[in-house]
């Protein structure tokens, strides 16, 4: 399938000209360190981790009608060493159409990140080196096994005599998994001051990177999502998701019990966010609530975060970010409740200073704590990055 996007690439290449194609990189080396367990998705050999990474983004606009785009990158995977051996891919590779010439309605096709909240929006201008914690935050539900979340197994999770959902954090979801690069359709435009957008994907939100490739997922059931945001002035921006579609791979579908349907275990998930910016300060938000469909009860979860960037001086910024996670108790078959998946918290520090315009210094440091769990994440992590554009 990777040979056949790098085809497809080449072709559209060869009959675009010089004046239609825009090329872009950048080249980005990061070092982390932190415990065997650190937050988010990094996965650790050693207390530190370096990470190098190419990425090329090509653009071909040749009508105001027609758009292609595609992210190539080369680096340890998508969630810096998951692929301690280097891996490739397009991160996205999508066609729009915007029938009417403008940006009132737009048609999408390919690879591309989620319509949900607004941080995607800030995803190639984040300040800080993390992404939010319901974007990068296991939570104890695992897309490949729905006995992971049988009331004994929970229970089991619960009282420390069955592994930490830590322990192998590729085997179990996010309330979003980064910037959700599945695969599928999308319309989406701008009316006024409303914006407004719909998407069909090939797998849920909180689904493992594996699962956005082509050919992956399942639209026989797929997942639905769709946004709407309201901007009063250029200071504040206001906006609303929705999104339903089953948590569970397609492939761990196929060895379900035939009575079941791979739509009885649906991620639903309703979110709010908002953006404020003035002069110096920038200033935004999202909240999530989800809910989990299983049989005989349902798994919610609550979080949100709030972060802040703060101009020093032009191209010099300092940042912070809070944000939590709240699980309800299920009933244990040994009597009482139970955690279903750990509460966490986690703070963040960050700052930067764009040395000219192609190169860009970020820091950032990490404190999470997580409760109702035996086998936690380090609370300390500490990030450093320097990037060059071309």
């Amino acid at each position: 399938m990777r040979r056949l996007t790098i085809t497809f690439l080449f072709i559209i290449s060869g009959i675009a000209s010089a004046n239609e194609w825009n090329i872009s990189g950048e080249i980005k080396h990061t070092i982390w360190a932190g415990g065997e367990i650190p937050a988010g998705f990094l996965e650790f050999d050693d207390d530190v981790l370096f990470a190098p990474s190419l990425s090329l983004d090509f653009d071909f606009h040749p009508t105001p009608y027609l758009y292609f785009h595609s992210t190539f990158r080369v680096d340890r995977g998508f969630d810096p060493g998951t692929e301690l051996d280097g891996d490739y891919r397009f991160d996205t590779l999508f066609l729009n159409y915007r029938p009417l010439g403008d940006n009132r309605l737009n048609f999408q096709v390919g690879k591309f990140a989620t319509v949900v909240g607004n941080w995607t929006n800030q995803y190639e201008d984040n300040p800080f080196l993390l992404a939010p914690l319901p974007y990068s935050s296991i939570i104890g539900v695992s897309p490949q096994n729905i006995e992971a979340i049988s009331p004994q197994n929970i229970e089991n999770r619960a009282n420390g005599s069955a592994p930490s959902i830590y322990t192998d954090k590729l085997k179990w979801s996010s309330i979003i998994w980064g910037p959700a690069y599945a695969n599928g359709i999308a319309a989406f435009g701008t009316i006024g001051k409303w914006d407004y957008a719909l998407e069909i994907k090939n797998t849920s939100l909180g689904s493992l990177p594996e699962e956005w490739e082509f050919g992956e997922g399942d639209f026989n059931t797929p997942s639905y999502a769709g946004r709407i945001g309201y901007q009063p002035d250029a200071a504040w921006a206001f906006g609303a998701s929705l999104s339903h579609g089953p948590f569970l791979d397609a492939d761990a579908f196929d060895q379900l019990n035939p009575d079941f349907d791979r739509g009885d275990f649906n991620q639903n998930l309703v979110g709010l966010d908002a953006r404020w910016a003035h002069g110096k300060w920038e200033v935004s938000g999202e909240s999530f609530f989800s809910k989990y469909d299983r049989t005989g009860e349902d798994l919610q979860a609550f979080n949100y975060y709030v972060q802040s960037r703060y101009k020093i001086i032009p191209g010099v910024w300092l940042a912070a970010r809070y944000g939590q996670t709240f699980t309800n108790n299920v009933a244990a078959p040994s009597g009482g409740d139970v955690p279903w998946s750990a509460d966490v918290q986690r703070a963040e520090l960050a700052a930067g200073w764009r040395i000219s315009p192609e190169l860009q210094l970020q820091t950032q440091y990490t404190y999470t704590r997580v409760t109702n769990d035996f086998s936690a994440p380090v609370r300390n992590l500490f990030g450093a990055s320097l990037s060059w554009k071309f």
